[in-house]
């Protein structure tokens, strides 16, 4: 097919020209109007046909019960534990809003207006990646340590011109999921002093972030969904080993053993994987 062409939606059937439209991971195509009922920070070309459907599927329930965490708080004490405010990054403009009981933010842009849902992220997935090449089957095979309670993960980049002046600033957040490997907010800069902003708002999920981890909240629903996630972890495990010629049994058994260390409570709130032991 030429450049030009038309191509059809994997998911709505539709013709889309070049500019209406992206690229799966998968080869096949996804038009801009069923793009935006995926995550805004996901790149397509990491994400498989599978990957979009899930994000389909999920975000709207995400969202929903991302609010009505505010509402559930069992006294007003855990009703105020929440953060809202808005960052100037440069011309970019970021609302960010976190929930430290439950270990939820959202991090929201005017540009993202055309989308559907406001993506919910969560700490436990804030983990920096073990990055190879970018066409790489591997690439999105998380770092096999133990997470730092005092870690700040979130991180500023700062670029400059020829001459050595700061022209703009990148807030890099590293994110374990199956279709955003991390988030990243870049700003351009009018003058040097609003490069304080980036760091201001870094410091302020890494702190959010501590905050949750401190609380140590370990309930029944982070629980299952941490087993859901050690599960597609010990399958990328499994895969990562056939293919490098790792022990595949050793990767079943570190499975099962997460998952077990999971049911019985040995482990504090953190990423899957990424055990604290009690």
């Amino acid at each position: 097919m030429g450049l030009f062409s038309k191509e059809v939606c994997v998911f709505c059937n539709t013709e889309v020209g070049m500019l209406k439209r992206s690229k799966l991971a998968t080869k096949e195509y996804i038009c801009n109007d069923c793009k935006r009922k995926t995550n805004y920070f996901a790149r397509m070309d990491y994400t498989s046909k599978e990957a979009a459907q899930w994000m389909m599927d999920v975000l709207a329930q995400e969202e929903a019960d991302f609010e009505a965490s505010f509402d559930n708080a069992e006294n007003r004490f855990q009703s105020a534990e929440r953060s809202f405010k808005t960052w100037d990054l440069g011309y970019l403009r970021v609302h960010y809003r976190c929930n430290t009981r439950t270990g939820a933010f959202q991090i929201n842009l005017d540009d993202m207006s055309r989308y559907e849902h406001i993506p919910v992220f969560y700490f436990d997935a804030m983990i920096p990646y073990e990055f190879e090449a970018e066409n790489s089957n591997l690439a999105d095979i998380r770092r096999n340590e133990v997470v730092d309670l005092n870690a700040d993960y979130v991180r500023v980049e700062e670029s400059k011109d020829s001459e050595g002046k700061l022209t703009s600033c990148t807030l890099i957040i590293p994110y374990n999921d199956i279709c955003i490997r991390e988030v990243k907010l870049k700003g351009d800069l009018r003058n040097e002093e609003e490069k304080d902003a980036f760091y201001d708002l870094a410091e302020r999920i890494n702190s959010d972030r501590k905050s949750w981890l401190n609380k140590g909240i370990f309930d029944e629903e982070r629980k299952n969904k941490m087993q859901v996630r050690n599960l597609g972890d010990t399958a990328a495990a499994v895969l990562k080993a056939a293919v490098t010629g790792g022990s595949v049994e050793e990767a079943v058994k570190q499975g099962i053993e997460t998952a077990n260390d999971i049911e019985e409570g040995k482990v504090r709130q953190g990423f899957f994987g990424k055990l604290f032991k009690k």
